[in-house]
C-alpha cells in the first residue's frame, strides 16, 4: 500500500479502536475474562506498549533504513507492559491512556512520514528479541501491523464487554 492510503487507514483503525473502547463501561476496565491475558481496560495499555514498541522500530528505520536492528526494548520492558495490561484500567486512568495513545500514534506517523518513497518499502533485518532470528520488515509492514492490531481489538472489545456483562 503507498504511504499516504497506509497513514490514512491507521488513522481510520485508530478511530475504529476509540469507538470501540469507548463502549467499555467504567466498571469493566479491571474485567478479566478467565484464561485472558488482558483485562478489557488493558487492552488500552496492550495497544499503547505495542505503538510504542513499533514506533521504535519505525524511528530506527527512518534513521538508517540499511542498518540492521538488534532488539530495542528494554530487558522486562514487555513483561511490564503485560503485567500492566492484565491488571486493567481504573476509570481516572482512561483518558491518560487514551492521550498517550494519541501521542505514540502521533509519533509514528512522523517516522513514517519521514522515510523517503524508496525507503518505505524497503526490507531491513530485524530481530525483535534475544535470540530470535532477524525477520524482514518494511516501514510499510509495521504500519500494516498497527492497522491490523488495532483492528483485531475493535473486534474483541465487544465480546469482552459482552462476558462482563454476562458476569455481573
Amino acid at each position: 500500500m503507498d504511504r499516504g492510503a497506509a497513514l490514512a487507514d491507521l488513522d481510520s483503525a485508530r478511530a475504529e479502536w476509540e469507538a470501540a473502547f469507548a463502549q467499555v463501561p467504567d466498571a469493566a476496565l479491571a474485567y478479566l475474562k478467565p484464561g485472558d491475558d488482558y483485562a478489557l481496560g488493558g487492552l488500552q495499555v496492550h495497544v499503547n506498549w505495542v505503538l510504542v514498541h513499533y514506533g521504535r522500530v519505525l524511528d530506527a528505520l527512518r534513521a538508517d533504513p540499511h542498518q540492521a536492528l538488534q532488539p530495542l526494548d528494554k530487558l522486562g520492558e514487555s513483561e511490564d507492559a503485560n503485567r500492566r495490561a492484565k491488571a486493567g484500567l481504573t476509570a481516572a486512568e482512561r483518558k491518560p491512556s487514551l492521550e498517550e495513545m494519541s501521542g505514540l500514534h502521533r509519533f509514528v506517523k512522523e517516522a513514517a512520514a519521514g522515510l523517503s518513497a524508496a525507503d518505505w518499502s524497503h526490507k531491513t533485518p530485524v530481530v525483535y528479541g534475544e535470540g530470535h532470528d532477524p525477520y524482514p520488515t518494511s516501514p510499510d509492514d509495521v504500519v500494516g501491523w498497527l492497522r491490523d492490531h488495532y483492528r483485531e481489538h475493535v473486534q474483541q472489545c465487544p465480546e469482552l464487554i459482552a462476558s462482563w456483562r454476562g458476569m455481573t
